[in-house]
């Protein structure tokens, strides 16, 4: 059933995905100097021209799938266990994202200039973390949903 608080929460994971790949998830400034990343390349502009752009496209793809993943696990509750397959191979995915871009930052970004200025996370990288906790009750939910039924069934 598509109205299961589940079905909501995975919606959510999608939106804060697809929120991922919209926003720029980390900037540094130093004086005329900048370096952002988003869900596409890390750019790193100095004096008003970019001087090095380097795309991370797989992060957008990591984004992508986990919201494609968070849709098409909304359909399957007619299999539950199949549900929870999906969201626990959600929530790798999710903290793969959270890595690669975690990775990004420290070893690429920070190193380029001023190491000693760690730059600020914008709303996109804590819409990862909110996709995580909420694929987590999901899955939670879902292992609820399956106990019930399974303690029902022996019952009859």
């Amino acid at each position: 059933m598509l109205q299961r608080p589940q079905s909501l929460l995975l919606f959510l994971v999608a939106i804060c995905m697809v929120f991922f790949l919209a926003t720029q998830t980390w900037h540094k400034t130093v004086g005329t100097e900048e370096i952002s990343l988003n869900a596409y390349n890390l750019t790193y502009v100095k004096t008003g021209s970019a001087v090095k752009n380097t795309p991370v496209y797989y992060l957008a793809l990591l984004a992508v799938l986990s919201a494609g993943l968070s849709i098409f696990t909304i359909f399957q509750y007619k299999n539950r266990v199949r549900q929870m397959l999906l969201v626990s191979l959600n929530s790798l995915v999710g903290a793969g994202l959270l890595g690669a871009t975690v990775y990004h930052i420290q070893m690429d970004a920070n190193k380029i200039f001023a190491p000693e200025n760690q730059g600020v996370f914008s709303y996109s990288f804590w819409g990862v973390f909110l996709a995580l906790v909420l694929n987590w009750i999901a899955n939670r939910l879902i292992r609820n949903d399956e106990k019930k039924v399974k303690e029902a069934d022996r019952m009859r």
